[in-house]
């Protein structure tokens, strides 16, 4: 782990940091700039496209972005099972939910920060937190690539370039299929975030696998509020289905694997854009990829608002860990004997 303190120490300098910010500033003003241009472009043709799609079938893509996270949320709830924390339900879905909303700051470490720090006041350890956040998104990225291949009949009859993705998937496959890379790799994230030094143990190939599945069903779901788009503007149902399912997946995965940027901004759109391309051009392409973003965005923000709602109805309910066996005899011996005979 030398280079990864080394690496540490060198951004942690008041140089490394300036650079770092510099970097990152540059990266922000050339995506704004270049998706600033692209609408520009097609101005004259916005807002016909927009007519084109209508409310009705924005509300619809908007709803099906936010069922979308639902199997991830509860992929990453078993996960942490599996490491050794079981969460209740309120509990879970105000972490996740709240800790997810920092991917839009700038930066990919947030998320993961954010699950560690909201660990403490529940009496959990926060590397464990972090490290299931970390698993939960190598999972989602191998589930993106297997979803993405959807799209690959369709996407190699235009380009054969796209057969990149099945050597690309063989490599993402290996960490899932092999529990104990995975965990060497959490452990290089945990000192890269400061969480801890012993990585967590992770549960077996059997879990890591069916939550690699509901992590791909969530792929498939938000995926199509693509497809509603796309068939809005006018492409085939057929292509629409494929490639909007698979080439949302790819899109976000290499948002995620873009850690600079907040919640993938650019590379997200620049992947969306490639594969849409092969079935909207000019105007309708680039209000797709503009639509995708604002309604998956909107979609967080109404997720998340409410789960705080439902919280505030219902009443925050604490975390309060499982008592040992052995308290929970002692405790009902002495109701027992103060009990009236």
């Amino acid at each position: 782990m030398t280079a990864v303190r080394g690496a540490r120490r060198l951004l942690a300098a008041p140089a490394g940091r300036r650079a770092l910010a510099g970097l990152r500033v540059a990266a922000y003003l050339l995506v704004a700039g270049f998706l600033g241009y692209q609408l520009w472009r097609v101005r004259h043709g916005l807002g016909a496209s927009l007519r084109l799609v209508g409310w009705g079938n924005a509300l619809l893509a908007a709803a099906l972005a936010a069922v979308g996270g639902v199997p991830g949320f509860i992929g990453w709830r078993m996960l942490l099972a599996g490491l050794g924390t079981r969460l209740p339900w309120p509990v879970a879905v105000r972490v996740f939910f709240l800790a997810g909303l920092t991917r839009y700051l700038p930066g990919g470490v947030w998320p993961a920060v954010a699950h560690a720090a909201q660990a403490r006041p529940l009496g959990e350890p926060p590397a464990r937190l972090a490290g299931a956040f970390v698993a939960s998104q190598g999972l989602a990225v191998v589930a993106g690539l297997a979803v993405g291949l959807v799209a690959l009949p369709w996407l190699v009859a235009a380009d054969a370039l796209w057969w990149a993705l099945l050597p690309a998937l063989a490599a993402a496959l290996v960490p899932a299929a092999l529990p104990r890379l995975l965990e060497r790799l959490l452990g290089v994230a945990q000192r890269v975030l400061r969480r801890g030094d012993v990585p967590p143990v992770l549960p077996g190939r059997r879990v890591l696998l069916t939550v690699t599945g509901l992590m791909a069903a969530g792929w498939l779901i938000s995926g199509l509020h693509v497809t509603v788009l796309a068939v809005a503007l006018g492409a085939p149902l057929s292509g629409a289905l494929t490639v909007g399912v698979g080439g949302f997946a790819l899109s976000t995965v290499a948002g995620v694997l873009t850690l600079v940027m907040p919640s993938g901004l650019g590379p997200r759109e620049a992947v969306l854009g490639l594969t849409v391309a092969t079935l909207l051009t000019g105007s309708g392409l680039v209000t797709l990829v503009a639509l995708s973003r604002v309604l998956i965005t909107v979609a967080d923000l109404a997720s998340t608002a409410a789960v705080l709602g439902w919280l505030a109805r219902t009443g925050r309910r604490g975390h309060r860990p499982t008592p040992p066996a052995g308290d929970q005899h002692t405790r009902l011996t002495r109701q027992q004997g103060a009990s009236p005979s």
